[in-house]
């Protein structure tokens, strides 16, 4: 164990120094996978993390309502985790396959990689890294489990190993906060709370992991599909924003933005939730960029192929799921809280390489700011994005049962648990 840790420590700090030696592009070195097709990359068996993923059945409350181990079909089990496919086309009327993944479908996309993972071991003593599929999720109704009741279901959780065992949250934080929700002597609440809990945000500790984009449940061939059809979209518009104009507290810099696109004909916004006769009203779309179900995710894709710059703004959180879906269409996001640069760097670690931060005194001068952008700098811009990409990426099983050599967010994520864990390890040591 001592061996991998090293390994993996200079591994990331090999990566690190790659990213900050001053060249215009992203080291292929860290960003694994090129501009139009996914690269092999060693993903051996001793050098990725070995995991060991307790049974479901001790955690039954907190995990039925989110895995899809009922469905018995093949195809129905993959339309459960991953969403059903959708068509895009591009200006050449060229397809590509997408999924209609839901956006807190992470808790049983990751326990399903987990157990089909050619790095799952059944010793515990072998194991790097220990999954627990407790979901717990507000939505369900189901409540945090009892620190007691929990210590007996992980048998194998002691004070060496605590950091590395994790949840996989699927909303924006760990709602069970076992170092202070629940009772227990002290030994107990200090075991649960070196838990690594994966959510979609960084509240109060959780490790925040992607969402998981369209781009999920892919095999490599349609992958590299879209990756080639993101790189030769012709981008008709500079500018895109799709969003709800209410949503808390962003409601206003969400009406100041709408009001920035009326009437620009470089520039499209889409409310999701307005019905197409609305959209047609209110803007000239393409008929590539038209279709009969309006209240789908669907349109909004569409409009990431199709542009260069896409609006985010923060909504009831910081994270939208729009941030990694405009990513994985070669479209460049545009920030407006600084804390949107602060999730996800296990799968993109500076995001000021592929992403715009327009700070608060210049909210009203964004399009003023993306139209003065050099067309070199943008270039420059979607070079980095289509290198990233690969990490974004949660594709379902290897193709003709090859083993999977490429990494994707899954494998990234496993290794910054591993990572995260080594460095709690190191500051308790000091």
């Amino acid at each position: 164990m001592k061996n991998l840790c090293l390994a993996a420590l200079c591994i990331l700090q090999t990566a690190r120094a790659a990213w900050h030696e001053g060249s215009e592009t992203l080291s292929p070195a860290f960003l694994q996978g090129s501009e139009a097709v996914l690269q092999s990359h060693d993903l051996s068996p001793h050098k990725a993390p070995k995991i060991f993923v307790y049974p479901y059945g001790k955690f039954k409350e907190a995990f039925e309502a989110e895995h899809c181990e009922a469905e018995r079909d093949l195809d129905e089990r993959e339309n459960c985790l991953y969403g059903n496919f959708w068509s895009v086309q591009n200006e050449q009327g060229e397809e590509v396959m997408i999924r209609n993944t839901e956006q807190y479908s992470n808790g049983r996309i990751y326990y399903n990689r987990a157990l089909s993972s050619p790095h799952r071991v059944m010793d515990p003593k072998k194991a790097d890294i220990f999954m627990i599929p407790y979901m717990w999720t507000k939505r369900k109704g189901t409540k945090c489990g009892d620190v007691g009741e929990l210590l007996k279901n992980l048998p194998y959780l002691n004070e060496k190993n605590a950091a590395r065992h994790f949840l996989v949250l699927p909303q924006t934080r760990g709602k069970c906060d076992f170092a202070t929700a629940n009772s227990g002597d002290d030994r107990e609440t200090a075991l649960l709370s070196q838990i690594q809990k994966l959510a979609l945000e960084n509240h109060g500790g959780d490790m925040p992991i992607i969402y998981p984009s369209i781009s999920s449940g892919l095999n490599d061939t349609e992958c590299n599909a879209l990756l080639k059809t993101t790189k030769t979209s012709d981008r008709n518009y500079l500018v895109s924003a799709v969003f709800h104009p209410s949503k808390g507290d962003s409601t206003g810099l969400r009406t100041t933005l709408m009001e920035l696109l009326r009437g620009q004909e470089d520039c499209v916004y889409s409310d999701p939730d307005s019905d197409i006769a609305t959209r047609k009203e209110n803007h000239s779309y393409p008929n590539y960029l038209l279709y009969d179900k309006p209240k789908e995710y669907l349109l909004s894709i569409k409009v990431y192929l199709h542009s260069v710059f896409s609006l985010q703004p923060p909504g009831f959180s910081v994270s939208r799921k729009g941030m990694i879906d405009s990513l994985v269409m070669g479209c460049i996001p545009v920030f407006f809280d600084e804390r949107q640069w602060d999730l996800y760097h296990w799968h993109i670690p500076e995001w000021e390489k592929v992403s715009i931060m327009i700070k608060p005194e210049n909210h009203g001068r964004v399009l003023e700011i993306l139209r003065g952008m050099s067309k070199k700098m943008i270039q420059e811009y979607q070079r980095n994005i289509l290198r990233v990409m690969p990490r974004l990426f949660l594709r379902r099983g290897n193709e003709e049962g090859r083993r999977r050599t490429v990494p994707d967010a899954f494998d990234y994520a496993m290794t910054g648990i591993l990572n995260e864990a080594m460095r709690r390890s190191s500051v308790v040591n000091v």
